[in-house]
């Protein structure tokens, strides 16, 4: 079997353009869109999350701090893990109606599922208020290389790094690792030598688990509730 990679969050989801004018921000959104692009988020994702917030809140165009507690959010919206933590410490900072619109608008979450999931999201890298509905599962990666995918053959093995986040991946005799979290997926190529026994971690059953099988080139991201 093969499918293509995707992340759960993600489906369904498009903008026909951007409903709020971003030329007005105040900031160098084309600079900010070509950072996203850079780090492998989506472009569009970012623009079209951006306008969806600053809509929901125009008093974000007069505000140079909010207007970028914004840019962050979209841009982890948009797939960029390098903004997680960064955007976590500015969506703990939301404390009035206005603001929780905003975030909401922008993460495409309920305005008052925004507590809950800065709440879990503390230990929970991988939740959305949808998870459920989609039995458990938030992303799956590497999709076959003849079909826009990265792997010329289905992953053999998995290891648990010891990074928030990450795995460790064979496949056709090379190591890839995986980095991950609710908006994002990331691989990069390591090589044919297996990751040092100190990046490797023992977990507790967290729930986390990187499916795979010899039918697919896809790997998928699953958490099983406790």
């Amino acid at each position: 079997m093969i499918t293509r990679p995707c992340q759960l969050a993600n489906e369904g989801v498009s903008f026909a353009a951007p409903a709020a004018d971003l030329a007005g921000v105040g900031l160098e959104v084309d600079v900010a869109a070509d950072a996203v692009r850079r780090a492998g988020g989506d472009v569009e994702l970012f623009t079209g999350t951006l306008s969806a917030g600053i809509e929901a809140d125009p008093t974000a165009r007069g505000e140079r701090q909010y207007a970028l507690d914004l840019v962050a959010w979209a841009g982890w919206r948009a797939g960029v893990l390098a903004l997680r933590d960064d955007a976590l410490r500015r969506l703990d900072a939301v404390d009035t109606n206005r603001r929780r619109a905003a975030a909401a608008a922008v993460l495409l979450i309920p305005p008052d599922e925004i507590d809950e999931f800065r709440t879990r999201q503390r230990h929970d890298r991988y939740w959305w208020p949808a998870r459920g509905v989609r039995d458990g599962y938030v992303f799956s990666v590497g999709g076959f290389q003849g079909l826009d995918g990265v792997w010329i053959r289905p992953p053999e093995r998995v290891e648990r790094l010891s990074a928030a986040g990450a795995f460790g991946i064979l496949v056709a005799g090379d190591w890839w690792r995986l980095d991950g979290d609710v908006w994002g997926s990331r691989l990069t190529l390591l090589g044919p030598e297996e990751p040092a026994s100190e990046t490797k971690a023992v977990f507790a059953d967290d729930g986390v688990t990187l499916v795979i099988s010899e039918d697919t080139h896809v790997a998928w991201l699953h958490v099983r509730d406790r």
